[in-house]
């Protein structure tokens, strides 16, 4: 994995650059391209969309003084880490990364986590409906999760009472409104193919019902954004593909666009 060699040196806070074509040579997608087992081009350049968007956030969120605390942070569903190192790397000197696949986690342990006297990022074995506390993080992220666990609702309800007041969550779900999701739904009526699984779950969120499952006295709406606003299979393939990708994640951002991208970002700041 000579990818990862440098990455407990490497601030990607300063040093993160947004890329379009995820050139294997780019350091930082090397070391992406050695912690994920990519099913196939097609989800390595999605994956590499949402985290250029997450990284612009992050910027954006510290530089209009959104985020202000810097103690603690928690990555719920963690995954191999490279969020975690991010949410660190931008200054938040303690970050708990969960997740409830092992094999995922033993990738994280041995690549990401970190612990120091003024920096720590640590991995565990958690099922999100299980977090309790109240006001324990100044910063959440919760990316791609919530569609995945049995009691959406419960998680949801943790992510609100654990969150600090003046703290900020990320949350990002899967877009029913979206074009990707949308052909797919299409297609399988047409064939008369039951919608059940995974793809039910991910059907479950039109953009405008993720923004009412966070709806909360407690919690004002700082921006939304998105990843994907283009279907774009195979499309890797053509020449200027990188310029369609730029076009592609420069519109998802924009109102109202945003609100059919794939992947829909929320920003929460708790009152």
């Amino acid at each position: 994995m000579a990818g990862l060699q440098h990455l407990s040196s490497t601030n990607l806070a300063k040093d993160y650059q947004k890329s379009f074509d995820c050139n294997p040579q780019e350091p930082f997608q090397k070391i992406l391209d050695s912690l994920y087992n990519y099913i196939d081009p097609t989800t390595r350049y999605m994956h590499r969309m949402r985290i250029n968007l997450f990284v612009s956030l992050l910027r954006e969120l510290i530089e209009k003084k959104v985020i202000t605390n810097f103690d603690s942070a928690i990555d719920i569903g963690c995954n191999c880490g490279i969020y975690s190192k991010l949410i660190s790397d931008f200054g938040f000197k303690e970050v708990r990364g969960i997740d409830i696949d092992q094999p995922l986690l033993d990738i994280a342990n041995k690549n990401v986590a970190v612990s120091s006297g003024d920096k720590k990022i640590v991995f565990e074995n958690f099922n999100a409906e299980n977090l309790a506390g109240d006001g324990l993080y100044d910063f959440i992220l919760c990316t791609e999760v919530i569609e995945h666990t049995k009691d959406p609702e419960k998680v949801i309800a943790n992510i609100k009472r654990i969150l600090k007041p003046g703290g900020v969550a990320v949350i990002t779900l899967p877009n029913a409104m979206s074009y990707p999701y949308l052909l797919t739904w299409l297609s399988h009526k047409v064939q008369r193919k039951p919608i059940d699984g995974e793809l039910r779950d991910h059907l479950s969120y039109p953009s405008y019902r993720a923004l009412k499952l966070f709806k909360d006295p407690k919690l004002s709406l700082v921006t939304a954004s998105g990843a994907n606003l283009f279907q774009w299979y195979f499309l890797h393939k053509i020449p200027g593909y990188p310029v369609f990708n730029r076009l592609n994640y420069h519109f998802s951002r924009l109102f109202p666009l945003k609100y059919f991208t794939q992947f829909f970002f929320m920003v929460y700041r708790k009152k």
